[in-house]
């Protein structure tokens, strides 16, 4: 026979969920005799953080054992630079990072995360050979979206001088109005808030690398087996399966406690609901790692990746 908490809905009127059921599971994270531990986290602003807002707000790191603190970051180049300089314990980011030999201090991949589909949105009208897109870096994986589904899907493939770095995705979508670039490459809820702008979606990474990874979490290969870092992965689990549960209710109610506009928390939630969002496993796999090498292979033809891709993929997850 189920106990009580077996049979409990895990969601609130609100429809965010209520995790009381979660808090053994939390307390046996914690090492006995273990101090605390502090991590410091490099995110990107944006919906695809809800897992972590929901573990914060439930204050499910403090009961694993954790003090967690996200930093977000306006650029991939500004949070590789943290990175590299020993700012930030964990990393949430492009799994492409990995693959361009920049970063130091020999970082894994430990968990795959789905962040919505990646989606390429333009002014109205075809695109145009003078058309400027913008870009966090001419180099990243979602400028690789963007020219796969420009030259795939729209028919009209760009060149290195098109693009235009103007930072992360937030910084991106509030380019759009001012009339700088045409367009640029978006995840939820950007893409959303972009179309109901005037800003229509031209196509999206699962028409032409189905396979990518979007978002990986990162740490340093010395720390990749321990206590912490198992305890943080744990969470990031258990929450997102809760976010799930609680559904579009749920999600909404998470990005709102954490100050997201209501027509943001609202537009993230078709993305994070979606084939590429929350559901996502977090595994990272060999042949997601290739999907993302490949793609920086077709329009770096002579790249070559700095180690074997396996080397870039941390310790499994124990089920």
């Amino acid at each position: 026979m189920q106990g009580p908490e077996a049979s409990a809905d895990p969601r609130s009127a609100d429809g965010a969920v209520t995790g009381a059921a979660m808090l053994p599971a939390l307390n046996a994270l914690r090492v006995p005799g273990e101090p605390t531990r502090r991590l410091t986290v490099g995110v990107f602003p944006g919906a695809g953080d809800v897992h972590l807002y929901h573990a914060l707000d439930s204050g499910y790191f403090q009961q694993a054992g954790l003090e967690v603190n996200l930093v977000e970051v306006v650029s991939s180049d500004q949070q590789m630079a943290g990175w590299n300089d020993g700012d930030y314990d964990v990393m949430h980011t492009s799994p492409d990072h990995l693959l361009r030999g920049l970063l130091k201090r020999d970082p894994v991949a430990v968990r795959a995360e789905g962040i919505g589909e990646l989606a390429v949105h333009r002014r109205p009208g075809s695109p145009l050979p003078t058309d400027r897109w913008a870009v966090d870096n001419a180099q990243s994986a979602f400028a690789f979206v963007l020219r796969a589904v420009l030259a795939d899907v729209a028919d009209a493939p760009v060149t290195d001088s098109q693009l235009l770095a103007v930072g992360g995705t937030l910084q991106r979508f509030q380019a759009l109005p001012t009339a700088a670039v045409d367009g640029t490459t978006l995840h939820p809820p950007f893409d959303v808030l972009a179309a109901e702008k005037g800003y229509p979606r031209l196509g999206g990474h699962l028409q032409v690398a189905p396979d990518l990874i979007t978002n990986v979490v990162i740490t340093p290969r010395a720390t990749a087996g321990t206590w912490h870092t198992r305890a943080y992965l744990e969470v990031c689990r258990m929450s997102t399966a809760e976010v799930l549960t609680a559904g579009a209710r749920g999600i909404e109610a998470a990005l709102l406690r954490h100050g997201l506009p209501a027509a943001a928390a609202r537009a993230a939630v078709p993305g994070l609901l979606g084939p590429a969002g929350l559901s996502t496993s977090p595994d990272v796999t060999l042949r997601g790692m290739e999907a993302v090498a490949g793609l920086r292979r077709r329009f770096t033809p002579a790249w070559q990746p700095p180690c074997p891709l396996e080397s870039l993929i941390g310790p499994r997850r124990e089920h």
